[in-house]
């Protein structure tokens, strides 16, 4: 023990270069460990602090940012639940019969209650602080476009109705993919090397939603479009499907047939077409196909004919034409140009001032004099068109706030916060959570916040 001990007192006894130095000496080299230990606690302070402060601007603007998000969400809301307001009144028109659709014009009524100061004074001729509950007092919120309707398409979820409206669904979806032009969707294999023809994609879509298991409600045929050979195996739905976007699953369905016919369809509503609204060339001339009293029609043989007169059936509104009835709509087809000539003589009328400006202007496709039309069939097509009052409604509802935070020019330092929420309103559907029962029908029937 006595032994490490001198071993140790040897290694740790000091050792110098040279002269050993005094006591003062080694007092002097000792001087300013003070200051250098107060420099390093600053230091570390000053970390802390930097730290600390940077944590604390994180928090407050993630707190501004859920602030904001939670104020976007709510105009959204106050616009989604104004234009359930302007619904409620279309349906008391329409039980009316006046003939009005307000609801085209539902995003000039939204500047009143969530535009700005100025918008608002421009809407209603007075300032906002003059009449309590008008414009937003933060943000923006409205509309986008007009409120749109789902019931001039195809209603997908009609393959689950009775064998008629089954059968009417089938025809529909064969006479909007028989167009020549369409030809290369069905000539080439699709991305998962899928090959079928115009009859077969038609009964793939049907199959999928119909609940038998039968092709097309065919006895004694079985449905096979081999959903359990693909890499990822599933089954037909034989359901009803609760978005378009599971249209996607049907084999053959890929981006091309997506891209021509997804407008054409819908999964709400009814299963007829209102006439009223027909707005897509596609399905009108498929209608206009199915309908034909002279299924020998020339201009039936002629895509480009058609497809001219389902455009003037297209701009039909533009032009002051209403359908009222199925047999409005035959005379209509039959001679365009005739039709809105009479309405234009019906002068001091909005529908005849339109269908004056129509012909001022020149209607195109019937220009030098062209007569272009065809004879429908009445009885076949109100198997497939209505002309009922609007019966569902699409919504695209948004809500803004702008940041506070601004550069030295002037320009936000960040984006606005942006909640848009989509809506869809079925007038038929019964309120299943009504407090005071009865409440009148109409309710949501599908909502989504992007």
């Amino acid at each position: 023990m006595i032994t490490l001990t001198a071993i140790r007192a040897a290694l740790l006894r000091p050792r110098y270069l040279g002269r050993k130095p005094t006591r003062r000496q080694r007092r002097k080299r000792q001087r300013g460990i003070a200051l250098v230990m107060v420099m390093i606690a600053i230091a570390i302070t000053l970390v802390i602090t930097n730290q600390f402060g940077t944590a604390t601007n994180v928090d407050m603007l993630a707190a501004s940012n859920y602030r904001d998000q939670m104020r976007a969400h709510f105009l959204s809301r106050s616009a989604l639940d104004l234009s359930e307001l302007v619904i409620r009144l279309q349906q008391r028109i329409d039980n009316m019969a006046a003939g009005t659709q307000i609801t085209d014009f539902a995003d000039q009524v939204m500047l009143a209650f969530c535009g700005s100061p100025e918008e608002v004074k421009d809407a209603v001729g007075f300032s906002p602080g003059a009449v309590k509950g008008l414009g937003a007092d933060i943000g923006q919120c409205g509309i986008n476009g007009s409120i749109q309707t789902e019931d001039n398409k195809i209603n997908l979820n009609c393959a689950n109705g009775n064998t008629a409206t089954a059968a009417a669904l089938k025809s529909e979806l064969d006479a909007l993919v028989y167009f020549p032009a369409y030809d290369p969707i069905f000539e080439e294999a699709d991305a998962e090397n899928y090959r079928r023809d115009r009859l077969t994609q038609a009964a793939a879509i049907v199959d999928y939603i119909d609940a038998d298991g039968l092709r097309v409600r065919d006895r004694g045929t079985t449905e096979d479009y081999g959903y359990e050979s693909l890499k990822d195996r599933y089954y037909a739905k034989n359901n009803y499907i609760d978005t378009l976007g599971e249209l996607r699953l049907v084999r053959g369905v890929d981006d091309r047939f997506w891209t021509m016919f997804s407008n054409s369809f819908t999964v709400y509503g009814g299963c007829k077409v209102s006439l009223q609204t027909l707005t897509d060339t596609q399905l009108i001339a498929a209608i206009l196909f199915l309908t034909a009293k002279n299924q020998n029609d020339p201009i039936l043989s002629n895509p480009q004919l058609l497809f001219q007169l389902a455009g003037l059936i297209a701009k039909a509104k533009q032009y002051g034409e209403t359908f009222d009835k199925p047999a409005d709509f035959v005379a209509y087809v039959k001679d365009p140009g005739g039709s809105v000539g009479a309405l234009a003589s019906k002068s001091g009328t909005i529908s005849g001032s339109a269908a004056s400006a129509a012909l001022t202007n020149g209607i195109p496709g019937l220009a030098g004099g062209q007569k272009l039309g065809m004879e429908l069939d009445v009885g076949k097509l109100t198997q497939l068109v209505t002309t009922a009052p609007r019966r569902v409604y699409r919504i695209e509802s948004w809500g803004q706030i702008d940041r506070a935070q601004k550069n030295a020019d002037g320009s936000p330092v960040f984006p606005s916060i942006r909640s848009t929420i989509t809506g869809v309103w079925d007038t038929k559907v019964v309120p299943q959570n009504a407090r005071k029962p009865p409440v009148p029908n109409g309710a949501w029937v599908f909502m989504k916040e992007e």
